[in-house]
C-alpha cells in the first residue's frame, strides 16, 4: 500500500515504546532475567531479523499471490512509500513474533528476542529507505546496501534478497555481485 511519509515510518513511533515497556516488565518481574542473557537472547533476535527478512522477501514478496503483487508495485515505483500499515504490523508482530516467543522462551527472554527482531526490523526499514531515497557517502555500509539492492531491483529480481545484510544471499547462493548501473539523483 502506498503511504504517506509518517505512516510509512510511524513505526519508529510505535514499536520502541512497546518494546521499552515489556523490557521493563520483564526486569521487574519477581525473577528477573540475567542482563547478559537477555542481551544474548536479544542478539539472537536481532541476527534471526535477516534471515527473517531475507526469506520474507524471497518466499513471500516473489512468490505470495497478494504480497508479491504489492511488492511488484515497489518494483516498478521505487521511490513510491510502499509498506505495511504501522496497526497491521503490530498486530503481525503480536501475533507471528512476540506471542510465539513468550511461549516458548517465557515473557523475559521471550521479550529480549522480540525486541531484537523488532530492532532489525526497524533498521530494515530505515536501509531500505536509505536505499531508494539517500545518496550515501561512497564506500560507506548504506552505499554498499545501495548498490546490492540496486543489483536486485535492477539486474535480477531472483537474488540480493537481503536488504541489511548479504550474509544469506551468500549462504544459499542468490548473491548478484556484477556491477549495478549508474544512479540518478533523487528528485
Amino acid at each position: 500500500m502506498k503511504m504517506s511519509k509518517l505512516g510509512y515510518f510511524s513505526e519508529f513511533l510505535l514499536f520502541p515504546p512497546l518494546v521499552l515497556v515489556a523490557t521493563l516488565l520483564a526486569f521487574r518481574s519477581s525473577q528477573p532475567p540475567a542482563p547478559l542473557t537477555w542481551t544474548v537472547v536479544y542478539g539472537a533476535g536481532l541476527v534471526a531479523w535477516t534471515l527473517l527478512e531475507y526469506v520474507l522477501h524471497r518466499v513471500l514478496f516473489h512468490h505470495a499471490p497478494v504480497l508479491s503483487g504489492i511488492h511488484d508495485r515497489h518494483h516498478q515505483a521505487p521511490q513510491d512509500l510502499i509498506g505495511t500499515p504501522a496497526w497491521a504490523s503490530v498486530v503481525i508482530g503480536l501475533v507471528a513474533i512476540a506471542s510465539p516467543a513468550w511461549v516458548a522462551l517465557g515473557f523475559d527472554l521471550g521479550t529480549a528476542a522480540t525486541g531484537g527482531l523488532v530492532t532489525g526490523y526497524l533498521w530494515y526499514v530505515f536501509v531500505h529507505y536509505a536505499t531508494h531515497h539517500w545518496q550515501p557517502r561512497r564506500d560507506s555500509y548504506l552505499y554498499r546496501a545501495r548498490l546490492r539492492h540496486a543489483r536486485h531491483h535492477h539486474l535480477s529480481h531472483s537474488g540480493n534478497f537481503g536488504v541489511t545484510t548479504a550474509l544469506w544471499d551468500h549462504v544459499f547462493g542468490t548473491a548478484i555481485e556484477a556491477s549495478a548501473p549508474k544512479f540518478r539523483r533523487a528528485k
